[in-house]
C-alpha cells in the first residue's frame, strides 16, 4: 500500500502533543495540585453576551421549520460583507472566503499551488506549516531570522513564503519596512506570501495588515481568525483573502477547489461571527482583548524585573523569553512543571533556533498570570 511516508515525519518529540502528555501525566500524579499555565494559547473570556444570544436564535432557527442547514461554500454572504466592511474596505466580497479555522486554512491553502511548489518557512515557527507541508508532501526549507527573529530576506527563489505577524511565537509585529522588503522579494520573485494574521487585534500603533503595503494585493493571501478577538477557539470560524490581483482568474478557480473540498463552516458559528460585528459584542470583545493586553505588559514587566531578556508582549499575546541558566527549553519545562507547577512552551516546539528560549502567554486569567509569577519570584529568590 502506498502511504504518504511523510505523515511517519509527525511524529516528534519536539511537539504540543509531547507537553501536554507530560502536563497530563503530572496531574494525574497530583490530582489535588494546582497546576498554572503561561502556556495557554487558548481564551480564557466566554463569548460576548450579544453574540451567544445570536448563537442561541440560530440553534432554535435550525431546530424549527426554517432550519438553513449548509453555511455556504465561501461563507454566509451576510458575514463576508461585514468582513469587507469593518475590515477590507478595499476589496471585493468576492475575494474574501469563510473557514473552520487559521490552523485548517493554512495548510489547505497549500492546495493552491503545485506539487513541485519551493517553500520558504522562518525558523523558529508554528509547527503547523511545516506540518502542512509535509502531509500535502510539498518541499518545504526553513529560512534564517535576525537576533531579534525577524525573519531574513533569503538570496535564493522561492514560490511561498510564510509569514506571522504578530508572530507566533515571538510575540513580534512585523514593522512597515520589514513587510515592503518581503512584499518587493515576492513581486520579484513571482512568490506569494502566505499572511498568518490572526493576532491582529492585538495591535495598537503598527501594521494591522499586510494589505497597507504598496503592492501587497500582488502577491499576499492573508488569514484572520475570530478565535483570539470572540472568543472562538472551540467554535471554530475563520476568514482568508484571495486579492484579484494575484493572478487571472485564481478566485474562479479556488472557487471551484471550494466546492470541491469544502462545505462551508458551521452556519451557527457564522450567526455567531456576524454578530460579533456589532456595537455592543465590540465592546465587550474590545475590553476583553485589553485585559489579554494587559496581562501581557505584566508579564513583560515582571519577567524583566527577575533579568530576563524578552521579545514580544507589546502587540501580540505572547512573550518569547531567553533562558538565562543554560537549561534546555525541555529542561526548563520540565523545572517549572515538577518544582513550580508552572506550564511554559518549550521553546525547541518551534524549531532548534528555539531551544534557548520559551514561550508565555497573557491569554489565561489575570489572578493564575499573577499567582504564577508569584511562584516564579520566589524560586527567583530563592536561589
Amino acid at each position: 500500500m502506498k502511504i504518504n511516508k511523510n505523515l511517519y515525519s509527525l511524529e516528534n518529540p519536539n511537539s504540543f502533543y509531547t507537553a501536554t502528555s507530560k502536563i497530563r501525566e503530572y496531574k494525574e500524579k497530583h490530582p489535588s495540585n494546582k497546576v498554572l499555565s503561561l502556556g495557554i494559547g487558548d481564551v480564557s473570556f466566554p463569548i460576548a453576551k450579544y453574540v451567544k444570544k445570536k448563537m442561541i436564535e440560530a440553534v432554535k432557527r435550525e431546530a424549527s421549520k426554517e432550519y438553513v442547514g449548509y453555511g455556504n461554500y465561501y461563507g454566509l454572504y451576510e458575514l463576508r460583507k461585514a468582513i469587507r466592511d469593518n475590515e477590507y474596505q478595499d476589496f471585493d466580497i468576492e475575494e474574501i472566503y469563510v473557514s473552520d479555522g487559521t490552523k485548517t486554512d493554512s495548510g489547505s491553502i497549500l492546495e493552491m499551488f503545485d506539487k513541485d511548489v519551493s517553500i520558504a518557512i522562518p525558523d523558529p515557527t508554528y509547527p503547523i506549516y511545516i506540518n502542512s507541508c509535509l502531509s500535502l508532501s510539498k518541499n518545504y526549507e526553513l529560512i534564517d531570522s535576525d537576533d531579534s527573529f525577524v525573519p531574513l530576506i533569503p538570496n535564493k527563489h522561492y514560490d511561498v513564503i510564510y509569514l506571522c505577524s504578530p508572530n507566533n511565537p515571538s510575540g513580534l509585529s512585523y514593522t512597515y519596512e520589514q513587510l515592503e522588503r518581503w512584499v518587493k522579494y515576492a513581486i520579484k520573485e513571482k512568490a506569494i506570501i502566505i499572511y498568518d494574521n490572526v493576532y491582529n487585534c492585538f495591535i495598537s500603533n503598527g501594521i494591522k495588515s499586510i494589505y497597507e503595503i504598496k503592492d501587497a494585493k500582488r502577491c499576499a493571501i492573508e488569514l484572520r481568525s475570530f478565535s483570539k478577538t470572540a472568543s472562538f477557539t472551540g467554535i471554530r470560524c475563520s476568514y482568508y483573502v484571495i486579492p484579484n490581483e494575484l493572478e487571472k482568474d485564481i478566485n474562479k478557480y479556488w472557487r471551484y477547489r471550494t466546492i470541491s473540498r469544502f462545505n462551508g463552516a458551521s452556519y451557527i458559528a457564522q450567526v455567531g461571527a456576524l454578530a460579533s460585528f456589532n456595537h455592543k459584542a465590540k465592546k465587550e470583545i474590545n475590553k476583553n482583548i485589553q485585559v489579554y493586553k494587559d496581562n501581557a505588559l505584566y508579564l513583560l514587566n515582571e519577567f524583566k524585573k527577575l533579568g530576563y531578556e524578552v521579545i514580544g508582549g507589546v502587540d501580540a499575546p505572547y512573550l518569547w523569553i531567553k533562558i538565562k541558566n543554560g537549561l534546555s527549553s525541555w529542561e526548563l519545562f520540565d523545572l517549572f512543571l515538577n518544582k513550580l507547577e508552572v506550564v511554559i512552551v518549550p521553546g525547541i516546539i518551534f524549531g532548534n533556533k528555539g531551544d534557548k528560549y520559551f514561550r508565555v502567554s497573557s491569554l489565561g486569567k489575570t489572578k493564575d498570570i499573577k499567582e504564577a509569577m508569584g511562584r516564579i519570584r520566589r524560586y527567583e529568590e530563592s536561589l
